[in-house]
């Protein structure tokens, strides 16, 4: 393997994985605070993912 896949690839990673570390961390917070599952977080985490891509993609 390449080491600049290599390197992309462990920069994909990092990405994904902090990206899951702050859904988590919303999700204990809130829960730590008002003892509620807040089940549509998930659904907010897709709507700014789709924003971000449709601003990026210009069509906005």
């Amino acid at each position: 393997m390449d080491l600049q896949i290599a390197a992309l690839l462990g920069q994909d990673g990092l990405t994904n994985g902090a990206i899951y570390a702050l859904l988590a961390l919303a999700l204990v917070l809130v829960f730590a605070v008002t003892r509620v599952i807040f089940i549509p977080q998930g659904e907010f985490v897709a709507y700014g993912a789709l924003t971000l891509a449709m601003v990026q993609a210009g069509t906005v």
